[in-house]
């Protein structure tokens, strides 16, 4: 789901766009603040070797970006809670998901970063792209992320299997670019423009502009269906759907949803057999059956006030739709067409997007040691990591084993308290390093995560000072 701008003034829900600015090793807000909860099952001593933190349980979440909190809220689909917080960019909007579930990416309008967001480790990392970036995609095979920028007029290429990404094309795609999708295989980006009232077609193989598509007024939800033949897009202005063939890329049909709905975003099954829409001035989403010729509404599923946002499961069972003023999530049932729960507590939620994290692979191990050099309260002198001489601070060392073998090549991130570090990537032993920069407080807890990846699961260790531990009781 992109990021909903009718105007570029800050307001309600579809409003919300600006800038920013942001770096990898200056992570938007607080990123990794959450992995200092993890202090409780470390083993008590800075310079020990932790033990290993278990790795979330398998299952299917919700992913959704509180707009005004700057955070994306876990939602376990088994239950419906949120099961962590984890901070973000300010303004996030748009949410997607890698395929393997392990990486989740997020739009941050007014940080003008997309954060990697690592569910396992409770962990977030920003990488500087355009100016407003509300609208984000990955490709099928989980090695590239799309990422439009409202005011910058283009969208950002990074690689979404990389840690840290890093950009790799800009492509120029139209007048305040919205959402994208991915079709074609993962050969083709389709964005929507919303002051062009076109959708650009972009070659993802030379990320090259192809051609751009004519559809209704103030284009802005995105979703192509599953055997990518279909592209179908959301006219804000004039309450339609737009149906794209993307063999030739052009409109098959137009379906109306009705005067004053406001469609803002759309979600397609499994089968590509239904669509569904979110209606932000109706409060309701629109059910079509795009089997039909042509395609035509079937149902209407009354929501939450404002709905911007929606995702279903991979199973095609529900839907997830965010309702930006009313700050709740509306489950359907997409068999009943019923709403069946409604869940609380979010803060102008905005994007949403659903994925299955599973544990399949081998399963992993880290352990992490922090060892002091230098005198007096375990801070040494020296240079840091870039050279530069000055304080210093501890050493970190993980080592990454996967079914008790050593994992070589993995990247692995190091953090403290309230920041990133670095990262790094382990050797032929597992092994990977980390210096911090700068002198430390005497309470502070070191993590190393390792996100995870296609052939094994995720895995995180920290350690504490022995004053942090102290000061928990945890002696």
């Amino acid at each position: 789901m992109s990021g909903i701008a009718v105007s570029d003034t800050p307001g309600r829900g579809r409003a919300r766009r600006g800038a920013g600015g942001g770096s990898w090793w200056a992570p938007a807000r607080t990123g990794f603040a959450g992995l200092a909860l993890l202090a409780a099952a470390v083993v008590p001593s800075a310079s020990a070797t932790t033990q290993p933190v278990p790795a979330p349980a398998a299952g299917t979440f919700a992913y959704v970006a509180n707009g005004l909190a700057g955070s994306l809220s876990v939602v376990d689909t088994a239950d419906n809670t949120v099961a962590s917080t984890i901070d973000v960019g300010d303004d996030p909007n748009g949410v997607a998901v890698s395929p393997d579930g392990n990486r989740v990416f997020v739009a941050n309008r007014l940080s003008d970063t997309v954060s990697l967001v690592l569910p396992a480790a409770d962990a977030a990392l920003s990488v500087p792209v355009g100016d407003n970036p509300v609208g984000v995609a990955v490709s099928p095979d989980g090695t590239r992320a799309y990422v439009t920028n409202t005011i910058s007029n283009n969208m950002t290429v990074i690689t979404a299997d990389a840690i840290p990404p890093s950009v790799v094309a800009t492509v120029h795609v139209g007048t305040r670019p919205q959402d994208v999708a991915i079709a074609r295989g993962g050969t083709r980006a389709y964005v929507a423009n919303l002051l062009d009232g076109t959708v650009a077609v972009v070659d993802t193989t030379d990320n090259t502009l192809l051609t751009a598509v004519p559809v209704g007024q103030l284009p802005q939800g995105v979703a192509a269906s599953p055997d990518g033949t279909r592209v179908y897009v959301t006219n804000f202005g004039d309450g339609t759907l737009s149906v794209i063939d993307t063999a030739n890329n052009t409109v098959l049909s137009t379906v109306p949803l009705g005067n004053g709905t406001s469609p803002a975003d759309v979600a397609v099954s499994r089968d590509g057999s239904r669509a569904y829409v979110a209606n932000f001035s109706s409060d309701n989403v629109s059910v079509i059956d795009t089997a039909a010729n042509p395609p035509a509404v079937i149902a209407t599923v009354p929501v939450g006030e404002e709905p911007l946002g929606v995702a279903l499961t991979p199973d095609g069972s529900r839907a997830y739709v965010t309702s930006s003023m009313g700050n709740t999530v509306s489950v359907i049932d997409t068999a009943t067409r019923t709403v069946t729960d409604t869940i609380g507590g979010f803060n102008i939620p905005l994007g949403v997007a659903t994925a299955t994290r599973g544990v399949a692979g081998t399963p992993t191990a880290l352990t992490l040691t922090a060892e002091h050099t230098g005198h007096g309260n375990g801070h040494g002198h020296g240079r840091d990591a870039s050279g530069v001489k000055g304080e210093r601070g501890p050493t970190l060392k993980a080592r990454l084993t996967g079914g008790g073998r050593p994992l070589a090549g993995r990247s692995v991130l190091f953090a403290g308290d309230s920041r990133v570090w670095c990262t790094g990537t382990t050797d032929s032993r597992g092994r990977a390093a980390c210096t911090v920069r700068g002198k430390q407080d005497d309470d502070a807890c070191y993590t190393a995560a390792f996100p995870g990846d296609s052939t094994h699961a995720p895995a995180t260790a920290t350690t504490c000072t022995e004053r942090r531990i102290a000061a928990n009781g945890k002696r």
